[in-house]
């Protein structure tokens, strides 16, 4: 019983699995959806067709070869495989890493293929086409039900014991008839592989000829690439040879010539030798050096320099101090005597008062500034005490009248003080401390840089 179907590249199926339960198997679908497909799979895989209709309408459009394969309840699985030129059937048994396979076939279905598959259709002995009692297109039921009453009836009788015995001694002797013709073909094609051998009997001295004629050549040529070494032999020979004669002609010349006395260490002589040169040249320096000093007196006896060098730096000190003694008074010679310092404590308290009468005459301004903005004020209505209020006001305008004229007398005083520092501060011309530039505004601003 099949329990599996796998279809590949067959007609409109890339890749079709069907697990097939253990009852009836029913596909459904619509048009054109490769029901057909499926049922025409099994019938290659049961019949094996040829070549008719054309082979190539099995395999998928772009595959190179269609496949149906088929799992039985007890593990065995058959697989068909058809080619454009040819095609085999695949049978693994239960287990097995590798399957057997079945080639040659033209157009036949191997006797071990059936018996697994057992789908074999029934033949008769007065119609040429078998009945597929197992396997019917999509309008044609299956086992004869669409048939003549004679084929059906022929169906029946070869389904008895002695159609079947029938059956049985017709495949018996077409089989005898095949083996007989193919036991024919083997010994036609044994006799045809005799002549050829017979005429391939010299081929074992031609064999052994040719291996003696490569080895010969091998040898020749290896000769042939020995020539040039042995030339350069002969040639190293022969200028051996003239050396050696060389060598000879010099050995008779040498025989009369006494032997060499035998040689020394000459170590402790080089450096005798470059002791002496050593002791030459330290010599010829003394010799330098006492005709130099020949004629010098002996010289005194050293005395102690530190005095000498504590005066040498006082000296130096006192040399500077000169120096730059010399210098202020060359920058100072031009100038008058400084006149005489007077006393300036008033003048610094005027100088305060006058930053005080600024700095009021400042507020002042910005006090005229904000009352020249206001409105005159209006009319006053005669009211109870306001005529003491006026009076008071009346008194405060007198003392402000009073103290602008302080103040334009002292604003005179001071004109007349700075008038009069300007032409001190001219006169003197430079800052007695320091000697720097003097001017009446500097002066004003706390002095010439000093705190004086």
């Amino acid at each position: 019983m099949i329990t599996k179907i796998i279809i590949d590249n067959f007609m409109a199926h890339e890749h079709t699995e069907l697990a097939l339960g253990p009852g009836v198997t029913i596909l459904t679908g619509s048009n054109n959806t490769g029901k057909s497909a499926v049922v025409e799979a099994l019938r290659c895989l049961a019949t094996n067709p040829a070549r008719s209709p054309n082979p190539a309408l099995y395999i998928r459009h772009g595959a190179k070869e269609a496949r149906v394969e088929v799992e039985v309840d007890d593990g065995t699985r058959v697989a068909w495989v058809r080619t454009k030129r040819w095609a085999k059937y695949e049978v693994w048994a239960p287990g097995a890493e590798e399957p057997e396979e079945y080639h040659k076939l033209q157009g036949r279905v191997p006797e071990d293929v059936a018996k697994i598959l057992r789908l074999d259709q029934v033949e008769l002995e007065t119609r040429k086409d078998s009945v597929d009692v197992h396997l019917g297109n999509q309008r044609d039921p299956v086992f004869l039900l669409n048939q003549p009453d004679s084929v059906m009836a022929e169906f029946f009788a070869a389904s008895t014991e002695s159609a079947h015995l029938l059956a049985m001694q017709n495949a018996l002797k077409i089989r005898v008839r095949d083996a007989k013709r193919e036991e024919r073909g083997l010994d036609e094609q044994a006799g045809r592989i005799g002549s050829d051998l017979d005429r391939l009997v010299p081929l074992p001295d031609i064999t052994l000829r040719m291996d003696e004629a490569e080895n010969l050549e091998r040898a020749a040529t290896a000769l042939e690439q020995a020539i040039p070494a042995l030339e350069a032999g002969l040639a190293e020979h022969r200028t051996l040879i003239a050396a050696l004669d060389r060598e000879r002609a010099a050995s008779a010349v040498l025989e009369a010539i006494q032997p060499p006395p035998s040689v020394q260490d000459v170590d402790r002589l080089k450096q005798y030798i470059a002791s002496m040169g050593t002791v030459s040249a330290q010599r010829d320096r003394a010799t330098r050096t006492a005709g130099a000093l020949a004629g010098l007196d002996t010289p005194p006896e050293a005395a102690d320099t530190g005095p000498l060098r504590h005066l040498l730096r006082d000296l130096a000190l006192t040399g500077a101090t000169l120096h730059r003694a010399s210098i202020h008074q060359t920058a100072l010679a031009g100038l008058t005597t400084p006149p005489d310092r007077e006393d300036t404590a008033r003048l610094a308290g005027m100088v305060d008062e006058l930053y005080v009468l600024r700095t009021r005459n400042k507020r002042l301004t910005r006090l005229e500034a904000a009352l020249g903005k206001i409105a005159e004020p209006p009319v006053p209505v005669p009211l109870v005490g306001l005529g003491g209020t006026v009076t008071e006001l009346a008194g405060l305008t007198n003392k402000i009248s009073a103290r602008r004229a302080e103040l334009d007398g002292l604003e005179t005083d001071l004109r007349s003080v700075v008038v009069a520092m300007d032409e001190r501060i001219r006169a003197v011309g430079c800052c007695p401390v320091c000697g720097g530039d003097l001017t009446t505004d500097s002066f004003l601003d706390h002095g010439c840089g000093h705190d004086t």
